[in-house]
């Protein structure tokens, strides 16, 4: 526990110690416009300047120095910018964000698991271990909740491996919390609350410091130990907030909880997980129910995401979700937004309607028509229904599946030679249209491009059809060989080009996410259904609740009353086999026989 001294320190006390810390001194952040490249990129400089300083403060001179995108202030009134452009992340000479996005990952891996590989060898499991003492020092800081204070420093011991493994959640992990592709908007409101919320709590900071490690023991660049060691860190602090009667329901305390969750779903135990979702909805009760939660709501739909989409990925019901007690209504009415359109919602615009805006071909935009009135009729039907109900909406499903299935594999050719028809090959010699662009060359005739989306589209309705036709889960429906099939046409086409088209995208990963327990990339499926939810929600959460209730009712329906033999599963066993699932898209890490002398680290 806190010393009491540190308990009774005034306000004005600590503005004076803060004052003489060197952060305090130190010039303005750059503006976002700045720092459009580089690893920060994706964050509101003035969210978390403090904290990168503090990371970057033992920055060697000579690595600055030839770094050949630093810019180093030559007097206090200018802003440094080293700190935010480490090294130089091009943008792709054919304006192809996925290439940028790989490279971006490729070198921040390289970068920062090198460091990190190198400080883990010196300072060793035992250190981190005991560091207890050390890292209570910094509960002085007032509570996240509701407080404005900026980020003076981070309550963390300070060592250089704790260093590196902040710098891959800011660089790259924290990119996907709440985007597809990775490249979440700097001005997004969301991430700038939950950014600054997991540098200045220590309870945050400390589990960001485990989900780094977890990643790293999953991309075999660190053995578990190290990920032992810090979920042991987390747990002391998590048991003594849980006996702190002013803690144990706060903000903080919630969200922790909630990360927790996530990274026991990705890669920790099955008994984990199911003790950290009961804890969670006993503090929420004792809270007094998600409305009282705070972070303007932010804090109450992270939980009910998390709730629902783990839900739907094992074809159960929600721990909360839909539960006395756990109501949440979010008042602001969002514009309509015709990235979200999604077959999940009836009564809105058609996708032939809006097939131009998203850049579908005709054929796509027809399948997803059928596919959406295809679930309207199952949501029609009446609570008991009767026989020839349930015969007519499988003859429908018939139809819609033999009509897909005589569909080519690739694009159909145009009926029509005009611009108008051909919506996605023309947004790829449009210079003026850049979402969902596919990646090719943008010299190639727009008749010989692929069209990806198209087959995934097309191979996702036929899973969905083949369910509803035989009445069983969407799971059984999708077998692992097709979700290998698909996740690497996802990959190929882009994940820009989903994050284009998030309510599609979150129909396509609602089927894959059924059966992904099992094969390597499901830890990397589960992260993007996940980050496609969270977009939609935080965003727009009349249409996430309307994706939700219709996925519910669906699964429920194809479940045709049977008893759920499925259970919540963490990834540890899964993760443990095999490893990163995308193990091509990370580079070798290897620490240089020279490594004092090495710029690079």
């Amino acid at each position: 526990m806190p010393s009491s001294q540190a308990k009774v320190l005034s306000k004005s006390t600590l503005y004076k110690l803060l004052s003489h810390h060197p952060i305090a001194s130190r010039p303005k952040p750059p503006l976002v416009v700045d720092v459009r490249e580089g690893p920060y990129s994706h964050l509101n400089p003035a969210s978390i300047q403090d904290a990168l300083y503090y990371l970057e403060d033992e920055r060697s001179p000579t690595s600055s120095a030839t770094s050949p995108s630093t810019s180093v202030a030559t007097s206090a009134t200018q802003p440094r910018t080293d700190l935010w452009l480490p090294y130089k992340i091009h943008s792709s000479p054919n304006g192809d964000d996925d290439d940028t996005i790989r490279q971006s990952v490729w070198t921040i891996t390289a970068r920062s698991t090198a460091t990190a590989k190198l400080n883990y060898s010196k300072e060793r499991v035992t250190e981190i271990l005991g560091s207890q003492d050390y890292d209570e020092r910094y509960n002085i800081i007032p509570p996240v909740d509701g407080s404005a204070v900026q980020l003076e420093y981070l309550p963390m011991k300070p060592t250089k491996l704790n260093k590196e493994l902040v710098r891959i959640h800011l660089q790259l992990l924290s990119r996907f919390k709440c985007a597809v592709d990775g490249n979440p908007d700097p001005a997004n409101e969301f991430m700038n609350f939950w950014i600054p919320c997991t540098l200045q709590d220590p309870l945050l900071l400390q589990i960001v410091l485990f989900t780094s490690s977890c990643w790293l023991s999953e991309t075999r660049h660190f053995s578990k130990a190290l990920q032992y060691a810090h979920k042991h860190q987390v747990y002391r602090m998590l048991n003594s907030q849980l006996t702190d009667q002013q803690a144990q329901t706060s903000d903080t305390l919630v969200l922790g909880v909630v990360q927790m969750i996530a990274d026991s779903w990705y890669w920790g135990a099955t008994h984990d997980l199911k003790a950290h979702l009961s804890g969670l909805r006993g503090m929420i009760t004792l809270r007094g129910g998600l409305s009282q939660l705070g972070l303007r709501g932010y804090l109450a739909k992270m939980v009910l995401i998390h709730d629902i989409v783990m839900a739907l990925a094992h074809e159960i019901k929600p721990s909360m979700y839909g539960h006395p007690g756990f109501e949440f209504r979010d008042s602001r009415a969002m514009p309509f937004n015709t990235a979200f359109n999604t077959p999940f919602i009836s009564n809105w615009q058609s996708f032939k309607e809006c097939s131009n805006s998203l850049q579908l071909h005709p054929s796509t935009a027809q399948i997803l028509d059928d596919m959406r009135g295809l679930f309207s009729a199952i949501l029609a039907l009446p609570r008991n229904p009767s026989s020839e109900h349930v015969q007519r909406v499988l003859s429908t499903a018939q139809w819609f599946h033999e009509r897909i299935l005589n569909l080519p594999e690739d694009t159909p050719a145009l009926q029509s030679p005009r611009p108008s028809h051909s919506s996605r090959a023309s947004s790829v010699e449009s210079p003026g249209s850049s979402a969902g662009s596919l990646r090719t060359d943008k010299s190639s005739s727009p008749s010989l491009l692929p069209d990806i989306m198209y087959r995934v589209i097309r191979k996702v309705a036929l899973i969905y059809c083949k369910a509803i036709l035989n009445r069983s889960p969407i799971s059984s429906a999708c077998s692992e060989e097709d979700i290998q099939v698909l996740w690497l046409s996802i990959w190929k086409s882009g994940l820009a080009t989903w994050k284009s088209v998030l309510g599609i995208f979150a129909w396509v990963m609602i089927a894959l996410v059924t059966n992904c327990h099992k094969i390597g990339p499901g830890r990397l499926i589960k992260t993007l259904t996940m980050s496609t939810m969270m977009s939609i929600g935080m965003e727009n959460w009349d249409v996430f609740n309307h994706i939700a209730k219709t996925s519910f009712r669906l699964q429920r329906w194809l479940a045709g009353g049977r008893d759920d033999t499925n259970d919540l599963m963490g990834g540890e066993k899964v993760v443990d086999k095999y490893g990163f699932g995308m193990i091509d898209a990370l580079p070798p890490v290897d620490i240089p026989a020279d490594v004092e002398s090495s710029e690079d680290i």
